[in-house]
């Protein structure tokens, strides 16, 4: 299946958070007390490599600008300023010299349904008196796995359920009506599954996928029962796909 490019979307380009006079000491002709203001845009150029022609968007709420941590750090790293965007203080005075504004929503370590993770940072420098713009681009930090099946295994399989577990040691239950996205920052995944078949005979499995997944990109895994009264059930994760024989334990990919 081909990979497709889909930014996110277009609601969330260009968020300009404008930031009251901040104050910065120099050493011209204007003198001590000469100041500017400084503007970040908070900005997502990236792209989200998709296997299932969807956007981040269809699977979560995207945070405003209000919503990120600015940090802001000097030359030497020392963090002079962490918080909520809006909360940023509207006299809080820069010397002249070179900085490093970070914007970051989220946590890659939290993962689960409606948790996405964006961050992005970029180098400045206050140079004197005037307006400073920063654009700061951020980009999906996390990846996203979101489960489909196919009308077969629906029609096959009367009742299942599952549950995704990562290597940060999170467990997240998937049961049958489930719909949304996961966010995981999976370096391993595994998936752990119940199903019923239509003659009431149940089956348990484990797969678990050794491989990271990337970043940015939206993981679909989809179950398909190839035939009716099978005892295996075919797992493809993005475009890879596996033969799982339900009468085994585990299955390491």
């Amino acid at each position: 299946m081909k990979t497709t490019e889909r930014t996110l979307t277009k609601g969330f380009l260009g968020i300009l958070i404008a930031l009251l006079p901040v104050f910065a000491s120099c050493n011209g002709k204007e003198g001590s007390d000469s100041h500017g203001r400084v503007a970040f845009i908070v900005n997502s150029q990236s792209t989200v490599a998709d296997f299932t022609r969807s956007q981040v968007s269809d699977y979560t709420t995207l945070p405003s600008g209000d919503d990120f941590t600015l940090t802001i750090t000097d030359n030497k790293e020392k963090t002079i300023y962490e918080g909520l965007v809006k909360d940023f203080p509207a006299d809080m005075e820069f010397a002249i010299g070179n900085y490093t504004a970070t914007a970051s929503y989220g946590s890659v370590t939290e993962e689960g349904f409606d948790r996405p993770c964006f961050r992005g940072s970029q180098s400045f420098a206050i140079t004197g008196t005037g307006t400073k713009e920063v654009t700061i681009n951020v980009s999906l930090a996390n990846a996203i796995v979101r489960i489909e099946y196919s009308d077969i295994f629906r029609k096959y399989y009367t009742d299942y359920s599952f549950t995704l577990k990562t290597g940060n040691g999170s467990t997240i239950p998937y049961p049958k009506t489930e719909t949304r996205a996961v966010f995981v920052d999976a370096y391993t995944l595994t998936v752990e599954g119940t199903l019923t078949n239509q003659a009431g005979k149940e089956s348990t499995f484990s797969k678990t996928y050794s491989t990271p997944l990337a970043e940015a990109t939206c993981h679909t895994i989809r179950f398909d029962a190839s035939n009716i009264g099978s005892t295996t059930i075919t797992i493809t994760l993005d475009n890879t796909t596996e033969e799982v024989d339900l009468g085994e334990i585990e299955l390491n990919r």
